[in-house]
């Protein structure tokens, strides 16, 4: 429950800063790749230190590990929050402090959602995980709300407040937790000869290569989408920061209602078709996002979209878990923690390209390669569907 509780508010306060953050530097400065180098602070972490963490979590405590995380990200909310508050803070110091959030973020798979499996057990992983799933969709649905809202009555500085003292209430729930780290009896591996095992394992697995292959691309030509949120719905559909709010939140809202279906109706052998279909969907979704003529019509397409969302993000996990040997999932949760971290990927080719030729035909591009790389993932390792 409280490892549940922690992602519930961790990953509120993730969406809510980068919606707020995201309508402040276009406001600012018009350019919608600043607003996509937003989002890049905020993946890199998980691409560049994502294996490292993963492979030193097999041997640390987890638990402290979790709370040093929210701890820093405290503190960084704050200084944040201090120099909007004072009215000195720049572009770079936006883009330091959602860095050092990423880094404490990317966390999140090796550690929280490990934690998460070890209490389930390999009996309830799949529903365990619908249910961290639903709650994860609902902080995409409530994130972006909450920061437009709150962007819109009190500013920046507010959004850094609120997320600040939440994370500080994280670190607390952390600390609480009741978990018996058990050190390894003989002496630890190298750093290089774990890592080169694990990747040993997914070598082996054409499931776990396939699984890998779909996380990568949807993270590199269907995720960055969120980037240009606050660019559409300001410059396009012309609304306010709570509605800008309220159509990032439209996914979350989706998936939610998805994830809770998933939650009573999955069976098991339905694993890997459902993340296949939901991450076709969802890519889908953010195709149709760039031919949405206003606001009610995009608002309806990403709350279809995130019914894919809820297929994807529930068996995402859960598949790597099941596959994984009990002694190297952190090692495998990190390596999918890298694979979202492509993430900046896309986000850089969809800045440039919205910067270019508009959002709404760069959304259109990304997405249409995305929907072909995965047609040749399903082609070249049947293995993922069935």
């Amino acid at each position: 429950m409280r490892v549940w509780a922690i992602g519930l508010l961790g990953n509120t306060m993730r969406w809510l800063e980068l919606l707020a953050i995201g309508i402040y530097v276009f406001e600012t400065t018009g350019s919608a790749l600043l607003v996509a180098v937003m989002t890049i602070a905020r993946q890199a972490p998980l691409a560049l230190f994502g294996t490292f963490i993963g492979t030193y979590a097999e041997r640390a405590n987890r638990k402290y590990l979790l709370a040093s995380g929210f701890v820093v990200m405290t503190m960084s909310s704050g200084t944040m929050g201090l120099l909007a508050t004072l009215g000195v803070a720049e572009i770079w110091h936006l883009v330091l402090g959602v860095f050092v959030n990423g880094t404490c973020w990317a966390l999140d798979f090796p550690v929280r959602r490990t934690l998460l499996g070890d209490f389930a057990g390999p009996e309830r992983l799949g529903q365990g995980f619908s249910i961290d799933s639903a709650t994860n969709n609902a902080t995409r649905m409530a994130g972006p709300f909450a920061g437009g809202v709150i962007y819109g009555l009190i500013g920046l500085q507010g959004a850094f407040a609120v997320s600040a003292v939440t994370h500080f209430l994280a670190a607390v729930i952390a600390l609480s937790i009741v978990f018996r780290h058990s050190r390894a009896a003989a002496a630890p591996e190298p750093f290089i000869a774990r890592l080169r095992e694990g990747l040993a394992i997914v070598r082996r697995s054409p499931e776990l290569i396939g699984i890998y292959f779909v996380t990568i691309i949807l993270n590199v030509f269907g995720f960055p989408y969120t980037a240009m949120v606050p660019v559409l719905g300001r410059a396009r559909y012309e609304v306010e920061p709570a509605l800008v709010g309220l159509l990032s939140a439209s996914e979350g809202a989706g998936a939610f209602v998805g994830a809770l279906i998933i939650t009573f109706v999955v069976r098991s052998s339905w694993f890997k078709r459902l993340y296949l279909y939901g991450a076709t969907v969802l890519m889908i979704g953010v195709f149709s996002l760039a031919f949405a003529p206003n606001y009610g019509i995009a608002v309806s397409i990403l709350l279809l979209a995130g019914l894919g969302m809820a297929g994807f993000g529930a068996m995402q996990s859960t598949l790597i878990l099941l596959l994984a040997p009990p002694n190297a999932r952190s090692r495998l949760m990190s390596l999918l923690s890298v694979c979202i971290g492509c993430a900046p990927i896309g986000l850089i080719n969809l800045g440039l390209l919205a910067d270019w030729l508009g959002a709404p035909v760069a959304l259109g591009i990304v997405s249409s390669i995305g929907l072909v790389c995965l047609a040749t993932v399903v082609i070249l390792i049947p293995q993922v569907r069935r």
